[in-house]
């Protein structure tokens, strides 16, 4: 094979590169759109479970302390990973993170009871030494989100029951903006304290005064498995968003890379076909020169 033929094949594997790149980047950034739309529309239904919270805190200040629990509990967890590569070191960072944060709350309650979503955080959380009980696969798509955190959240109801989940953490990626994320925990049981005290002191947005139908203590039971329901699928789309924006900046440096690439192998190719067309042009002179019977002038 030619020179010219080697490097005009190695200059359409370039270009066909550069396609499919071009058109992973815009699939992330259709998808880093549907899932940051998902999150801004979950801030209502997040809105309307800390209204039903303020009420009922409101009414019975002594709920204040029915969700107390003592320090150094039984840990759960759960950390959001991806089943797809291409997103540069986005498991890495949040097992990373994982790892700081369950070393710092478990030095002194056990180990720790996991949930990684993905294969790809479970081989990392095992590589750094945690042992993961249960593993579930990330949603497929938007639609698919619900069906996953039902998934996770049967386990997190059996780990409360099993008394395995007394303090329980979201670990994930949360989008920051462009192709950028962040690692994130939150620790949503037990509530706060101090922000169970920052929405009971809320002014109520109406005039009309909140009212109860039932005991106190069960509608706040049902309003804290809503939290943790509606968390657990904040949490799924923070984190899809947060792997496509992952995705997103990997593809935008792999485009770079292609496009260099593709001007290096365009320089090559135009020396090499000028040199094959210069090589050609000196056989047909000495063949000229030698059926003549004179010399090369």
């Amino acid at each position: 094979m030619s020179r010219v033929e080697t490097v005009r094949r190695q200059l359409h594997g370039a270009e066909t590169l550069q396609t499919v790149v071009s058109t992973m980047k815009t699939l992330a950034s259709v998808r880093i759109g549907q899932y940051r739309h998902a999150v801004e529309a979950l801030d209502a239904s997040g809105r309307t479970i800390e209204l039903a919270l303020q009420s009922l805190l409101q009414l019975y200040p002594e709920l204040l302390d029915a969700d107390r629990v003592p320090e150094g509990g039984p840990v759960a967890a759960v950390v959001f990973g991806s089943d797809r590569g291409l997103c540069g070191p986005f498991a890495e960072r949040i097992a990373r993170h994982a790892d700081g944060l369950l070393r710092d709350r478990t030095a002194h309650s056990g180990p720790p009871t996991l949930l990684a979503v993905g294969r790809r955080m479970l081989a990392k959380l095992q590589e750094l030494g945690w042992p993961v009980q249960r593993k579930v696969d990330p949603p497929g798509s938007l639609s698919a989100v619900d069906a996953s955190a039902r998934e996770v959240l049967s386990d997190l109801n059996r780990w409360r029951e099993e008394g395995r989940a007394e303090r329980l953490f979201l670990i994930h990626a949360r989008p920051t903006g462009g192709a950028s994320y962040e690692a994130y925990a939150l620790q949503l049981l037990p509530l706060d304290p101090s922000w169970l005290h920052t929405i009971r002191d809320r002014a109520w947005p109406s005039r009309r005064l909140p009212s109860t139908l039932g005991e106190a203590r069960p509608l706040l039971r049902g309003v804290i498995r809503q939290l943790v329901a509606h968390a657990l699928v904040q949490a799924f789309a923070a984190s899809q968003a947060s792997e496509n924006a992952a995705r997103l900046a990997a593809m935008e440096a792999a485009e770079r890379n292609v496009e260099e690439r593709i001007d290096q192998l365009r320089t090559r190719y135009q020396a090499a076909r000028q040199s094959s067309i210069t090589a050609e042009l000196l056989d047909i002179q000495a063949a000229y020169a030698a059926s003549s019977g004179g010399g090369p002038r």
